[in-house]
């Protein structure tokens, strides 16, 4: 079989050493007799799998020990959910940046739950660039300020945070994070 090279946004190529092990481990985890997919997730062989999943991204990302690492289900949409629902408990207001796809998506669903405020947005080009933001812009009673850091499917990116003074700034980083 001839290898296919991916370089769409989105999953990439994986290693074919990486392949064979999952193919080999498919029937057999680790010596367990059984499927990853079989086994239960009160299971010492999950657990086992878990914290090694977990050791793993601290190193990786130099996570300190007093944060948490949070292996959530539900995709991106849920997400969306979660910010407003668990953020926008003040003034019931938030800040978007509209750079994309997933951005507005987040902006939609906040709209759901309280006033969700565009400061800026690339629409008027497609997407195709990151807009200037200006502070006076900006809700100094809001919630949240949101940004979609890589947007993936537009081929722009944040190179740097903005500065939302005292509002707690909520990145969408899934495009960045070990990537």
């Amino acid at each position: 079989m001839a290898r296919v090279y991916n370089f769409s946004a989105g999953p990439s190529c994986l290693p074919e050493a990486v392949l064979q092990r999952c193919a080999a481990e498919m029937l057999d985890c680790n010596g367990s007799g059984q499927s990853v997919m079989e086994m239960s997730h009160r299971s010492k062989e999950y657990q086992a799998i878990f914290d090694h999943t977990e050791a793993m991204i601290r190193e990786l990302m130099n996570i300190p020990e007093n944060y948490k690492v949070l292996f959530l289900q539900g995709g991106a949409s849920t997400q969306f959910a979660m910010l407003p629902l668990n953020l926008m408990n003040g003034s019931g207001k938030a800040d978007f940046v509209i750079t994309g796809q997933w951005a507005t998506k987040a902006y939609k669903e906040a709209a759901r739950y309280g006033e969700a405020h565009e400061v800026a947005s690339s629409k008027d080009k497609t997407f195709s660039y990151i807009p200037k933001l200006d502070p006076a812009t900006f809700d100094p009673e809001a919630d949240y300020f949101h940004i979609c850091m890589n947007n993936t499917i537009y081929g722009t990116k944040f190179h740097t945070l903005p500065d939302t003074g005292n509002v707690p700034l909520v990145a969408d980083i899934s495009s960045c994070i070990m990537s």
